[in-house]
C-alpha cells in the first residue's frame, strides 16, 4: 500500500471518527438542598424542538447542533425553573456538571372566582377551573395569565374549555356529553397531577390531534414522581377555610415496582359568601411496574377521585346589591332551626381508573396505550313548589322596584334589609305550608347528570432520522350519561304526586298530557324516587390521527390530520304525556364523520429570535348537550343537525435572550354552524323553556403578549395582555320549546350579528415585579386590569318580536329598539395582588416551605366577573328593567396561606 493511499484512509477515517462524535451536552440536576438527583425533568433547548428529560439518578445527555449559541430551560412541576445558555463545541459532548434547581415555594391554592352555576337551568353555566393546568405551562403567556386573569373568569383567546383537550397517562378524559374536562375529578390533589405537559393552541402536540385551547397531558405514572414524600397545610378565607394534603412515593424499588399515594382535604363551614360551605376529600393512588429486558415495559395502574359537596352561591340583581350594600349576597340560603341552610347544593364524586402501558422500543420509538374507566356521579339541589308562591327571597315580584307606590317601596326596602326572613329563605314557612297536609306543595328536588365513560387511546411515535418524527394515534371512546331528578327533601310532607303542574293548569281535564311518565301515571314518590324526567344519552366515537414533524437547522414543520366518528341518540325511561309517542326507548341515532387539518412552523432568524405560524381546519360533531330541543320531555332534534367547522391561524414572534423572553402573538378563529342552548324558567308560562339557534358563526381574534425583563440578576418584570374582540357574525335561527307543551315550538330569526360574545374579558393586562433573594426568599407585586366583558346575551332580546310596540315616529322607535337591544359593558377594574414565601432546610433532611398571597389588597368590590340577561322580555311595557340582569361579581380581599414539608 502506498503513501498516498495510507494517506487518503487515514484522511477518510479522521474525518469519519469527527462526524462521529456526537455533540452537545450532558450533566446531572440535582435537589439544591438534598443532593439527590431529580428524575424527570423537562430539558428543552428554547425555541428549538430538541429535548431530553433526566433519568432516575438526575442523569442526562442531548444532542445539539455544534458551532450555535442555546438557551437551555431545565424545568419540573415541583422545582423553580432554570436557565443557562450554553454554546456548543463541533464534536464535543459538553459535561455541565451539576445542575442546582430549587424546590418551587409557589402556591396560590384554587384562584378566588364566583361560584357560577355548574347545569345549564335557570341560564346556568358550567363552571370549570383551568387554572391548575395551565400553570404548568413553560410559555409566559399562557402560564401567569391562569393566576393573573383568573379571578374575572378570563378564557384564552375567549375559547370554552370544551376547546382544549386533557390527557391523563394518554388517555383523553374530556366527556362526550358537553366535551369539557371535569377538573372537580383531581379536586385537593394538586401534587398528584402536578406532572403536566400543556401544549398551547393548534401547534403540534405528542400525546394527540389537539384542539384550539390546546392540549394539556398529565402524567401520574409513579416513576415519574420524586421519592419521598410532601405534606401541606393552607388556610383561606376563599371557597374554603382549611386544605391538607399529603403524598409520599418510594421511587422505584429492587423490584422494579413504584408506588405513590395521596390525599387532600378541604373544608369550610362557610366560605367567603354567605350560606356557601365546601366539605371535599381527595385521594389517589398509583403503582407502576417496569418489566422486560432494559425495563422496556413500564404497566401502571391509578386511581383517584375527590367526593365533593358544596353550597352554592347564586347571582342577583344590582337592585339587591345595591339594597343590602353588599355584592356578594346569596339568595339560595335561610335560616332553619337558627342554622343556615343553602336550598342549591352540589354533590360530586367522579372515580377514576387508569391501566397504562409504555413499550420503548428503542431509544427513538415508543408506543403508550392506556385504557381509563370512569362514573361521575353530579347532582343540584333546587327548590322546587306546587300551585304555591315563588320561594326565591329575591323573585322579582317580592323586589321595591314591582312596587307601584312610594311609600310601599320603602316599606319593602325597610323589610329587605331589617328582616333575614324576607331577604334570605324562608325555611320556617315551607314547612309551615307542607304540615298539614299529605301532599307536597314545597320540596327540594335534586336534578342529576350523571355519566359512565370508557376511553382507549394507543400513541405511536418514533424518531424516523436526525430530521423526522411521526405521531400516530387511535382513540375510541364509549359514553351514557344519564339526566335524572330525584326526590331529595319533601319538606315535612308524604310524597310529591309526579305530574306536570304547568300542564295540569293549562290542559285542565286532559288526564293524559299530565303525566310525566304515563307508564306510572299519578305515581305518589317519596324521598330517593325518580321522578320528572329520566332519560340517557348514549355516545359512540372512534378516531385516528396522524402527525408528521420535521426538524432543521433553521426551522421546525409539522403537518397533522385527524379522521372521526361520532354517533349518538336518546333513550327515555319515562313516556311523557306532552309527546306520547316520542319521549319512550330509544331514539333516532345521529351519526357525523368529521376531519381535521393543521400544519404549522417555526423559523429562526437566529437564535434567539424566531417568527412561527400555524393553521387548523376542522370539523366537529355536535354536543348531544346542545342537540336538541327539549331532551327531558322527548327527542326532537334540532332541525338539520350538522357538524360546526372551525378555521384557524396564528402567528408569533418569539425572543428567547438572558435578560429579556417573551411571546408577542396574533390569532383569528371562525366558527361556523354552532348551537347554541339555552334553558330557563319562564315565568308567565310556568314552565321551562329552551332556546336553541342554529347556525351560529362567530368570530375570535386578537393579539396577546407574554415577555419577562430581567432587571438586575434577582429582579425580573413580567407583562402580559391581550387585546381581543369576541363577535357574533350572522343572524342565526332560534327554536323555542316549552315543555309544558303549552305553546307549539317557535321558530324565529336572531339579530345578533356584531353583538359581543360575553362571558370573558377581551381586554386584559398585568404588569408585576418578581424579586428572588440567595435565602430562598421570594416577592412579587402585580396589577391586573380587565375590560371590554360583556353580559351574556339571551336571543329572545335581538328578535323582531321587541319591536312591535306603538312609536309615534321612525326616530322613537329606533331609540327605543337601540336601548332594548344594546349590550351591557361591565366597568373597567383591576386588582393589585402580592406574593411572598420562603424555603428552609431543616435537619434530618426535612425541606420546609412557607408562602402567602393577597390578592385583591384594595379591596375592590364592584369588579363584576360575569352575569346573564334573563331569558323573558317585558312585552307589554317593552321594558328592560322589568327583567334585569343576574350578576356576580369578584372576591374583595382574600388571602391564601400555605406550608409544606417534604421529606
Amino acid at each position: 500500500m502506498n503513501k498516498f493511499t495510507c494517506t487518503l484512509i487515514a484522511f477518510l477515517l479522521a474525518g469519519f471518527l469527527v462526524k462521529a462524535q456526537e455533540t452537545g451536552i450532558s450533566g446531572r440536576v440535582i435537589d439544591t438542598f438534598t443532593g439527590r438527583g431529580i428524575p424527570d425533568v423537562s430539558i428543552q433547548a428554547e425555541g428549538r424542538n430538541v429535548g431530553t428529560s433526566t433519568l432516575e439518578d438526575g442523569s442526562f445527555s442531548l444532542q445539539l447542533a455544534g458551532g450555535e449559541e442555546f438557551q437551555i430551560t431545565f424545568s419540573h412541576p415541583d422545582y423553580e425553573e432554570f436557565i443557562r445558555v450554553i454554546r456548543t463545541v463541533p464534536g464535543r459532548m459538553q459535561n455541565l456538571g451539576d445542575i442546582h434547581m430549587m424546590e418551587a415555594t409557589t402556591d396560590f391554592g384554587d384562584i378566588p372566582t364566583m361560584d357560577f352555576f355548574d347545569v345549564d337551568e335557570d341560564g346556568d353555566m358550567a363552571s370549570q377551573n383551568i387554572i391548575g393546568l395551565l400553570s404548568a405551562s413553560q410559555d409566559l403567556y399562557l402560564s401567569q395569565s391562569a393566576f393573573k386573569f383568573g379571578a374575572t373568569r378570563f378564557a384564552v383567546r375567549g375559547f370554552d374549555h370544551e376547546y382544549t383537550r386533557t390527557y391523563i397517562n394518554g388517555v383523553n378524559f374530556n366527556d362526550q356529553i358537553r366535551g369539557r374536562f371535569n377538573f372537580g375529578m383531581v379536586g385537593g390533589l394538586n401534587d398528584a397531577v402536578r406532572n403536566r405537559d400543556v401544549t398551547m393552541g393548534i401547534t403540534n402536540s405528542r400525546y394527540g390531534f389537539g384542539d384550539l385551547g390546546g392540549l394539556n397531558h398529565i402524567n401520574t405514572r409513579s416513576t415519574s414522581f420524586h421519592p419521598g414524600g410532601r405534606v401541606t397545610a393552607s388556610y383561606t378565607n376563599r371557597n374554603y377555610t382549611l386544605r391538607g394534603m399529603g403524598i409520599y412515593s418510594t421511587g422505584l424499588m429492587e423490584n422494579n415496582v413504584a408506588v405513590t399515594t395521596s390525599i387532600g382535604y378541604r373544608w369550610a363551614g362557610e366560605g367567603y359568601v354567605e350560606g356557601t360551605f365546601y366539605n371535599s376529600f381527595g385521594y389517589f393512588l398509583s403503582v407502576e411496574k417496569l418489566l422486560g429486558t432494559n425495563n422496556q415495559h413500564s404497566l401502571s395502574f391509578t386511581t383517584f377521585g375527590a367526593p365533593t359537596q358544596r353550597g352554592m352561591q347564586g347571582p342577583s340583581f344590582d337592585e339587591v346589591y345595591d339594597l343590602l350594600d353588599n355584592t356578594y349576597y346569596n339568595p339560595n340560603w335561610g335560616y332553619q332551626n337558627g342554622e343556615k341552610r343553602n336550598a342549591r347544593v352540589a354533590t360530586s364524586y367522579d372515580p377514576a381508573v387508569i391501566l397504562s402501558h409504555v413499550w420503548t422500543i428503542n431509544r427513538n420509538t415508543e408506543l403508550m396505550s392506556g385504557i381509563g374507566l370512569r362514573y361521575n356521579q353530579y347532582g343540584t339541589t333546587a327548590l322546587n313548589w306546587y300551585n304555591a308562591a315563588d320561594p326565591r327571597p329575591d323573585y322579582y315580584r317580592y323586589l321595591p322596584s314591582y312596587q307601584n307606590m312610594p311609600e310601599i317601596q320603602e316599606l319593602y326596602r325597610q323589610q329587605w334589609r331589617r328582616d333575614v326572613s324576607v331577604r334570605q329563605v324562608n325555611w320556617d314557612r315551607l314547612y309551615d305550608v307542607n304540615r298539614d297536609r299529605d301532599r307536597g306543595i314545597y320540596m327540594v328536588e335534586e336534578r342529576h347528570n350523571d355519566l359512565l365513560e370508557m376511553t382507549f387511546n394507543s400513541h405511536f411515535r418514533t424518531r424516523v432520522n436526525e430530521v423526522q418524527t411521526i405521531n400516530i394515534g387511535i382513540e375510541a371512546k364509549k359514553s351514557k350519561g344519564m339526566s335524572y331528578k330525584t326526590v331529595n327533601d319533601l319538606l315535612g310532607a308524604q310524597y310529591w304526586l309526579d305530574v306536570d303542574q304547568f300542564a295540569e293548569r293549562d290542559f285542565r281535564g286532559d288526564p293524559q298530557r299530565i303525566q310525566n311518565d304515563m307508564n306510572n301515571p299519578n305515581r305518589e314518590v317519596r324521598e330517593g324516587d325518580v321522578f320528572g324526567y329520566d332519560y340517557d344519552m348514549h355516545v359512540n366515537s372512534a378516531s385516528i390521527w396522524f402527525q408528521n414533524e420535521f426538524e432543521f437547522p433553521r426551522a421546525e414543520l409539522f403537518y397533522a390530520a385527524q379522521l372521526s366518528y361520532t354517533g349518538f341518540y336518546r333513550d327515555g325511561n319515562m313516556r311523557n304525556g306532552r309527546a306520547p309517542d316520542n319521549s319512550y326507548g330509544k331514539g333516532e341515532v345521529h351519526n357525523f364523520i368529521d376531519q381535521g387539518v393543521k400544519a404549522g412552523g417555526t423559523y429562526k432568524i437566529t437564535g434567539r429570535h424566531m417568527v412561527a405560524a400555524n393553521a387548523i381546519y376542522q370539523t366537529k360533531a355536535p354536543l348531544p348537550f346542545n342537540s336538541y330541543l327539549s331532551a327531558r320531555t322527548k327527542d326532537n332534534a334540532i332541525p338539520e343537525l350538522s357538524s360546526e367547522r372551525i378555521a384557524g391561524i396564528d402567528a408569533s414572534y418569539i425572543v428567547a435572550m438572558p435578560a429579556v423572553s417573551g411571546r408577542l402573538s396574533v390569532f383569528q378563529t371562525n366558527f361556523y354552524d354552532q348551537s347554541e342552548l339555552n334553558s330557563f324558567y319562564h315565568d308567565a308560562y310556568r314552565t321551562f323553556v329552551n332556546y336553541v339557534m342554529t347556525g351560529v358563526r362567530k368570530v375570535h381574534r386578537g393579539v396577546e403578549l407574554g415577555a419577562s425583563v430581567k432587571l438586575t440578576p434577582r429582579l425580573d418584570a413580567r407583562v402580559l395582555g391581550t387585546i381581543a374582540e369576541y363577535r357574533y357574525q350572522n343572524r342565526p335561527t332560534g327554536y323555542i320549546t316549552y315543555e309544558n307543551a303549552s305553546q307549539p315550538d317557535q321558530t324565529e330569526t336572531v339579530y345578533l350579528k356584531n353583538f359581543f360574545v360575553g362571558g370573558s374579558p377581551q381586554t386584559a393586562g398585568s404588569i408585576g415585579l418578581n424579586y428572588s433573594h440567595p435565602s430562598f426568599t421570594f416577592v412579587e407585586v402585580s396589577y391586573n386590569y380587565f375590560d371590554r366583558n360583556y353580559i351574556q346575551l339571551t336571543p329572545i332580546r335581538r328578535t323582531e318580536a321587541v319591536t312591535q310596540f306603538p312609536a309615534n315616529s321612525q326616530e322613537e322607535r329606533s331609540a327605543r329598539v337601540n336601548e332594548i337591544v344594546a349590550q351591557e359593558k361591565y366597568n373597567a377594574g383591576g386588582t393589585l395582588d402580592a406574593s411572598i414565601g420562603r424555603s428552609f432546610r431543616l435537619d434530618g433532611g426535612y425541606f420546609l416551605s412557607i408562602n402567602f398571597n393577597v390578592n385583591n389588597i384594595l379591596n375592590k368590590t364592584d369588579l363584576k366577573t360575569g352575569g346573564f340577561e334573563q331569558g323573558r322580555f317585558d312585552f307589554n311595557e317593552y321594558s328592560i328593567d322589568a327583567f334585569p340582569g343576574k350578576y356576580y361579581y369578584s372576591f374583595g380581599r382574600n388571602f391564601f396561606l400555605n406550608i409544606g414539608l417534604r421529606f
